[in-house]
């Protein structure tokens, strides 16, 4: 049985989380940047009185970084411990894929499964390993941030 997937691009690729680990999808907002964060956590988002980190998913991916523009959304998921944003270039729908054209790993890795969505390979994120541990300890040691406000 296969989930629903959001699938997303960053540049020319196309990446997917599975629907059920989502929360909502917003436009680019601005963020309150974070001193000393790791590079790819970006800022803390305000979403209905709670906040939420960011992370740009280009720098966990090691993707070139471009200029900010206007189709650029958060993608709001849930990890094991809290509600974490994605920033990407855009959305391009929900699908619902086959089978796997890759191989599948079952362990805690970014990248979990390769699929062909319409023509394009789609690579199936893992949204608990999009959290670095860099970026878990360094909220985890910040003043003014609770894992249980990113959670409400």
């Amino acid at each position: 049985m296969t989930s629903d997937l959001l699938v997303f691009s960053l540049g020319k690729q196309q990446f997917a989380l599975p629907v059920g680990q989502l929360s909502t999808v917003v436009p680019r907002a601005t963020l309150t940047p974070l001193p000393g964060a790791p590079a790819d956590l970006i800022g803390l988002l305000r979403l209905r009185g709670a906040l939420c980190p960011v992370i740009d998913i280009r720098a966990r991916l090691e993707l070139a970084i471009g200029a900010p523009h206007i189709g650029e959304c958060i993608v709001l998921m849930y990890t094991a411990n809290a509600r974490v944003g994605l920033l990407v270039e855009g959305i391009v729908g929900v699908v619902s894929p086959g089978h796997p054209s890759g191989k599948r790993n079952n362990e805690e890795r970014l990248i979990r499964d390769v699929l062909e969505v319409n023509g394009h390979v789609v690579a199936t994120l893992d949204a608990g390993a999009i959290v670095a541990d860099d970026v878990r300890a360094y909220l985890a040691t910040s003043a003014g941030f609770r894992s249980d406000q990113a959670a409400a």
